[in-house]
């Protein structure tokens, strides 16, 4: 849970303050969580598909979101 609380205020570009996320119910933070997932698949792929970019070895090749984001179950309906 407080791993939850940290990535949506960390991953979030500062949209949510800790009290926010803390109260939020948990079927909103796993909907933020996913929508965080997808956006870092989307950068990954664009990032991937544009071969005019010179190579830095200091960047990572591919931002990696934390395991228990992408393990996030849908919310029932």
């Amino acid at each position: 849970m407080l791993e939850e609380v940290h990535a949506l205020c960390y991953y979030g570009n500062g949209g949510f303050t800790h009290s926010e996320v803390y109260s939020m119910p948990i079927r909103y933070r796993h909907y933020h969580l996913k929508k965080i997932a997808n956006s870092v698949e989307t950068q990954n792929k664009s990032m991937s598909g544009n071969k005019e970019m010179t190579e830095d070895t200091t960047l990572p090749s591919k931002i990696q979101p934390p395991d228990f984001i992408t393990k996030v179950k849908a919310p029932k309906k």
